[in-house]
C-alpha cells in the first residue's frame, strides 16, 4: 500500500523503528542500540547508557516533538514523536532529540543560552550546550538527506525541501551569512557541517532582507487592484452585453497589477536604501546632543555633526520606472487584444496617463511620511534619552556624584564635567501627517478614475431630456465635470479615510517599535550592571566612610541612600502590540473615497444626466475596492510584520547590542579607573594597576584634559580586552578554525590601537603587568581609610611616569 494511504502514526512509527534498527543512519553517536520491544530501546557503548521509551502521537501544536528525561540509576528517555511529521522529517527530529539527550546525560546543563545563535557571544563562550548539540544533529541529518536523495524530479523536489529546512536551521542557529558572529560560529563547526550549509546555499535568496517576497506583492496586487478590475469589467459586459467591453477593461489593469507588484517590489528595495541617510544624519544629532556616559569624558570637546538635510525620498526617475514598466506591459496586452477585436487600448490609454501622476502622488507621500516620522522618532529617542530612570543615566548620575564626594574628600570641588541632566529638553511627538499631504496625494492618485470616466465611460443616451441645469452648461463643461466631480469628492473623503488610518496605524508602529525598544534596554542593562555594579557598590561604602571621617556635607550620601544603585531597567509586561491599524481602519480608508467618488458621480448624474457607463463604472469600482482592497492591504502589512519580527530575532535585535556594550564598559572602566585614583590619592595608597589594559587606561586618565581620540582609544582597549579573553578562552574550548579567527582579530586590534595613539601623538600603551583583582584593591581601601591629614598631603598625586607623554594635550585647557 502507498505511504500516503496509512495513517501518520504509522509511517512515523515504521520510520523512527527503521532508523532505530540501524543508529548508523543517525547522525548521533549512539553505540549500540538494542531493541527491547513495545517501544523501548537500551543504548549503550557511546558516552552513557540509557533508556529510550519510543511512542508516537498527538503533542502542542507547532511542536514535532516532546520528551522527558529522567536521571536515575539507569537515564530513560521518556520520548514522544508527533504523529504529523512527514517522512522528511522523521530522521531529523529523531536525531534532534537523541543528541540533547545523551548530552544533558553526560552532564550538559539545560541552558536558555546557546552558542549557536544569533544573540551568542562565541568569542568569549563557546562551551556548548545540550541544545548545540541537538541543532548540529539535526544539520547533520538534514545534510545526509539531502545527499542521498535521487536525482530524478521527485527527489530533486525533496531536495530543494530539504535544503530550504537547512537555510531555516542556519538561521536558527547564526550561521547564516549577515548573522552577528556568523564568521566564528562556522569555525566552531565541522568540515561536513559547513559543507552542508555550502551545499544549501542558495545565491538568490536573502533570508535577511527586510522585505515580504514576491508572491506577498503579487498576492496584494491581484487580492486589491486585480479583483477590482474584475469587478469593473464585468459590470461593463453585463452594461453593455459586450463581453469583449468587459474583457478589454480587466485584463490590461489585471497585467498592470501583475506586473507592478514586481516593480513595486523592487522600488521598496529603492525606498530603503534612499532613507537611510536621513536617519542616520538624525542619530548623529542626538548623539551629540545626548552623549549620555560620553559626558563624563575629559576628552577633547565634540564637534556638532553639520546640519545637512538629506533627501527624504529615492530619486523620481525609481518612482517613474516603478509605474512605466506595468505600463508598457499593459500596452502590449492592449495592442494583442486589439487584434482580436477586444477594445482595449482604452485602458491602456486610462493607465497611461496616470502612470505619471501616479509617481509623483507616491514620492509626494513618501517625502512627507519619512518627514513626519523623522520628527516622531527624534522627539520619542529625545524623551526616552532624557529619562533619568534610563540606566545609563542613573550610572552616570551616580559616578558624578561619586565624583563629586571624593572632591569634597579632597577639599576640592569637581567642576566642568556636564550630567546627562543637562542635554536640551525633549520636544513633543507630533501625531500625524497633516491632511493636507493626504489630500494632494488623493487628487493625484484620481487622475486614473477621471481618464477612466473620460476615456471608457461611454456617451449620454440619444434622445434623453436634458436635465434643468444641463441645459446651462456646454457640453466641454458637462463633459469635464463628469470626468472630474467624482474624482474631486472621492479626493476629498479619501484624505479623511488616509486621515482616520494614520491616526491609528502609527501609533501602533510606535507602540510595537517601543516594546521591542525597551526589551532591548532591559537586557542592554542587565549585561552593564554586571559588570560596573560591584565596583559602584565598593566606591560608595568608600565614599561613605571617607565622609565619616572627615564629617563633610552629608547630602550628596544621603540623597545616594535614598536612590539606592542604579536599577536596571525592566522589560515591559505583557504581549508585544501590534504593528498595524486594525481591519475596520483599513476598510475605512478604501471605503472614504471609493463611496466619496460613487456619491460624486450619483449627484452629477442626477444634475447633468452623466453617461450611464460612467456611473456603473464608478459603483463597480467602488464596490471593488471596498470589498477587496482591505482584506488584500491588511494580509499583505500582516505578512511583512511576520517578516520583520522573524528578521529581529534572526539578527537578535532585541539581545544585547554587543558594540553598543563594549563601548559602555570603555567608558565604565575609564570613569572607574579616574574615581579609583582619587580614592588612591585620598588615601595615599596607590595600588599597582591590575592589568596591562589598565595600566593603559590609568594613563589615559593622567593625560591632561583635552585628550585627543579619548572615546576610541577607550573602545580600542575594551576590544584589546575582549580580543585577548577570547584567545584565551578558545584555547581551551576551540576547535583549530576558531582559535586561528580570534588570534587574527587580536592581530587586528592591535594594529589598530598602533595607529590611534600614533594618531593621538602618545605612546603606545601595550606592556603588560602582572595581573591582580580591582575589587581587591577597592576592598583593601574600605579597611585602611586614613587621616584628614593624610588625604590633603595627597591632593597633588599624579603617576609620574606619564607627566610628559603627550606634549600635544598639555597645551589644552586646565583640569
Amino acid at each position: 500500500m502507498s505511504a500516503r494511504f496509512l495513517p501518520g502514526w504509522v509511517i512515523v512509527s515504521a520510520e523512527s523503528g527503521r532508523l532505530l534498527a540501524d543508529p548508523d543512519e543517525l547522525a548521533v553517536e549512539l553505540g549500540t542500540v538494542r531493541n527491547d520491544g513495545n517501544g523501548t530501546y537500551t543504548i549503550s557503548g557511546g558516552a552513557e547508557t540509557f533508556r529510550l521509551i519510543k511512542r508516537v502521537g498527538p503533542v502542542r501544536p507547532g511542536v514535532s516533538l516532546e520528551y522527558s528525561l529522567d536521571l536515575d540509576d539507569v537515564p530513560t528517555v521518556d520520548l514522544t514523536l508527533s504523529d504529523r511529521l512527514a517522512p522528511d522529517e522523521v530522521a531529523p527530529t529523531l536525531a534532534r532529540a537523541l543528541a540533547e539527550s545523551a548530552a544533558v546525560i553526560r552532564g550538559g546543563e539545560p541552558s536558555e543560552y546557546r552558542v549557536f545563535g544569533p544573540a551568542s557571544t562565541p568569542d568569549v563562550d563557546a562551551v556548548q550546550r545540550p541544545a548545540d548539540a541537538a541543532h548540529r544533529a539535526e544539520l547533520r541529518q538534514r545534510g545526509r538527506l539531502e545527499r542521498t536523495l535521487p536525482r530524478d524530479q521527485t527527489g530533486d523536489a525533496r531536495r530543494a525541501a530539504v535544503r530550504k529546512r537547512i537555510r531555516a536551521l542556519a538561521l536558527t542557529m547564526g550561521v547564516a551569512d549577515g548573522q552577528p558572529n556568523a564568521e566564528l560560529l562556522r569555525t566552531l563547526l565541522t568540515a561536513e557541517e559547513r559543507a552542508i550549509l555550502d551545499r544549501a546555499a542558495d545565491p538568490d535568496a536573502r533570508p535577511l532582507e527586510d522585505r515580504v517576497d514576491q508572491r506577498g506583492y503579487l498576492a496584494k496586487a491581484l487580492g486589491g487592484s486585480g479583483v477590482s478590475a474584475a469587478v469593473i469589467g464585468t459590470a461593463a459586459a453585463v452594461f453593455t452585453g459586450n463581453p469583449l467591453v468587459g474583457f478589454g477593461i480587466a485584463v490590461p489593469t489585471i497585467v498592470n497589477a501583475a506586473v507592478g507588484s514586481f516593480a513595486e517590489r523592487r522600488l521598496d528595495e529603492q525606498k530603503m536604501s534612499g532613507r537611510k541617510p536621513a536617519y542616520t544624519a538624525e542619530r548623529k544629532q542626538r548623539e551629540y546632543e545626548f552623549p549620555g556616559l560620553r559626558a563624563l569624558l575629559d576628552g577633547a570637546d565634540p564637534v556638532r555633526p553639520a546640519m545637512v538635510k538629506m533627501p527624504r525620498a529615492t530619486a523620481w526617475r525609481n518612482y517613474l520606472r516603478r509605474y512605466a514598466m506595468p505600463t508598457l506591459a499593459t500596452a502590449a496586452v492592449a495592442g494583442a487584444l486589439t487584434t482580436f477585436g477586444v477594445p482595449a487600448m482604452s485602458t491602456a490609454l486610462v493607465i497611461a496617463t496616470s502612470a505619471l501622476a501616479k509617481s509623483l502622488a507616491e514620492r509626494l507621500v513618501d517625502t512627507k511620511k519619512l518627514e513626519f516620522r523623522l520628527r516622531r522618532i527624534d522627539a520619542t529617542e529625545r524623551i526616552r534619552l532624557s529619562d533619568p530612570t534610563l540606566y545609563v543615566n542613573q550610572l552616570a548620575t551616580e559616578i558624578n556624584e561619586l565624583r563629586t564626594r571624593f572632591d569634597r574628600a579632597l577639599g576640592a570641588l569637581r567642576t566642568g564635567a556636564a550630567a546627562p541632566g543637562d542635554a536640551p529638553s525633549a520636544a513633543d511627538v507630533p501625531g500625524a501627517p497633516p491632511f493636507t499631504v493626504s489630500l494632494a496625494a488623493q487628487l493625484i492618485e484620481n487622475v486614473s478614475g477621471t481618464a477612466r470616466r473620460a476615456f471608457v465611460g461611454g456617451r449620454r443616451t440619444p434622445g434623453a431630456e436634458p436635465t434643468p441645469l444641463a441645459r446651462h452648461v456646454g457640453p466641454e463643461m458637462q463633459g469635464l465635470l463628469a470626468a472630474a466631480g467624482p474624482g474631486l469628492l472621492g479626493a476629498l473623503t479619501g484624505a479623511m479615510g488616509d486621515k482616520y488610518f494614520l491616526n491609528r496605524d502609527e501609533p501602533a508602529r510606535d507602540a510595537s517599535k517601543m516594546w521591542s525598544r525597551k526589551h532591548q534596554e532591559a537586557a542592554q542593562s542587565v549585561a552593564l550592571a554586571e559588570s560596573v555594579e560591584p565596583r559602584l557598590r565598593a566606591f560608595r561604602e568608600l565614599a561613605d566612610r571617607l565622609e565619616n571621617a572627615a564629617g563633610p556635607p552629608a547630602d550628596l550620601s544621603t540623597r545616594a541612600a535614598e536612590r539606592g544603585l542604579p536599577t536596571v531597567t525592566a522589560p515591559p509586561a505583557g504581549p508585544r502590540p501590534p504593528a498595524r491599524a486594525p481591519l475596520s481602519a483599513y476598510a475605512v480608508q478604501a471605503a472614504a473615497g471609493s463611496l466619496g467618488g460613487l456619491a460624486g458621480a450619483v449627484g452629477l448624474d442626477m444634475l447633468l444626466d452623466l453617461p450611464d457607463l460612467a456611473v456603473v463604472l464608478t459603483a463597480a469600482g467602488a464596490a471593488g475596492s471596498t470589498t477587496a482592497t482591505p482584506a488584500a492591504r491588511y494580509l499583505f502589512r500582516r505578512r511583512e510584520l511576520g517578516v520583520h519580527e522573524a528578521l529581529e530575532t534572526d539578527k537578535a535585535v532585541r539581545a544585547v547590542n554587543q558594540t553598543e556594550l563594549l563601548e559602555q564598559r570603555a567608558i565604565t572602566r575609564y570613569l572607574m579607573t579616574q574615581l579609583a585614583m582619587q580614592a588612591e590619592a585620598i588615601t595615599n595608597q596607590p595600588t599597582p594597576p591590575s592589568t596591562g589594559i589598565d595600566e593603559a587606561v590609568r594613563r589615559l586618565a593622567a593625560e591632561p584634559p583635552g585628550k585627543p581620540l579619548l572615546a576610541e582609544r577607550l573602545i580600542a582597549l575594551e576590544q584589546l580586552a575582549q580580543a585577548e579573553s577570547a584567545v584565551a578562552h578558545h584555547t581551551t574550548h576551540g576547535t583549530p578554525d576558531s582559535r586561528t579567527h580570534v588570534r587574527q582579530h587580536l592581530d587586528q586590534t592591535l594594529e589598530k590601537i598602533n595607529t590611534l595613539w600614533q594618531e593621538a601623538g602618545v605612546p603606545s600603551p601595550l606592556n603588560t603587568t602582572p595581573p591582580t583583582a580591582e575589587l581587591d584593591r577597592l576592598r583593601h581601601l574600605l579597611t585602611n581609610p586614613t587621616s584628614p591629614a593624610q588625604r590633603v598631603e595627597s591632593t597633588s598625586w599624579t603617576p609620574a611616569s606619564n607627566a610628559n607623554a603627550n606634549p600635544r594635550a598639555h597645551e589644552s585647557r586646565d583640569r
